[in-house]
């Protein structure tokens, strides 16, 4: 139990670092995660050592490389991801736009992969990175396909709270939200989880018909204002998750 105990906490330190772009010091940490400074110490000692954290000698530290290491292994065995890749590559050149690839993880969304447009966007998204499925049209896309006593659940878990002035916070308009992306077939983040970026997304199923991912389309809001362009995105990003679907044997030959 004690050992268990241990690992906890240090898992714990590790989750408070990967918070913080600029890396903290052993005080802050121990303030994070609520333990004495004289155990943060013996933590992180013992995580600089394997590499999973590192320091400058400033006393601020930093994830370390082991990390992205266990990271990209993790990617690599990830077969939504490898056979996404090519397929994404396409439709960004096609649209001119940026792609992500995400998958759901509770109340949040996880990007696993990413393709930049030639023209780069002022937006937070990064592999790894997460961020709240119901402010996002990865986000809402994966929970059109949930069942809706699911969504409910996991709703109730989260704050709903505004990244933007137009972030949906109304549980009831919300699942409504959902309820037309389950019927439409795609999702719209109309700027409500990053002012003045717009995108649609579209859930990707895997073998048996499960949802397994989404795949959205990312540009300034402005680009997406005009009903034609807007149209071929959506057939282009529409066809595209088919395309990744039927690769990874979620839809018929």
């Amino acid at each position: 139990m004690a050992d268990a105990k241990i690992l906890e906490k240090g898992l714990n330190l590790l989750e408070e670092l990967a918070q913080s772009m600029e890396g903290m010091s052993a005080i802050e940490l121990a303030n994070g995660i609520g333990i004495h400074k004289t155990s943060v110490y013996r933590y992180l000692n013992t995580l600089l050592q394997a590499g999973y954290i590192k320091t400058n000698g400033d006393g601020i530290y930093h994830l370390g490389n082991r990390i992205l290491e266990l990271g990209s292994q993790m990617l690599r065995r990830m077969p939504l991801r490898e056979t996404a890749h090519p397929f994404l590559v396409k439709l960004s050149a096609e649209t001119h736009k940026t792609v992500h690839l995400c998958v759901l993880d509770g109340q949040h969304v996880v990007y696993i992969d990413k393709i930049e447009s030639q023209r780069s966007l002022p937006i937070i998204s990064r592999i790894g990175s997460r961020a709240p499925a119901y402010c996002t049209g990865v986000g809402k896309a994966l929970l059109s396909a949930l069942p809706t006593d699911q969504v409910v659940s996991l709703l109730g878990e989260v704050t709903l709270t505004k990244r933007t002035p137009i972030t949906i916070t109304d549980p009831m308009q919300l699942l409504e939200e959902i309820k037309v992306t389950a019927e439409r077939g795609y999702a719209i983040d109309n700027g409500e989880h990053e002012e003045g970026i717009k995108c649609f997304a579209v859930p990707v199923s895997g073998y048996g018909g499960d949802v397994v991912g989404a795949i959205s389309l990312t540009g300034l809001k402005r680009e997406f204002d005009y009903p034609e362009q807007s149209k071929k995105m959506i057939s282009a990003i529409a066809k595209t998750a088919t395309e990744i679907s039927r690769a990874l044997g979620g839809v018929k030959r």
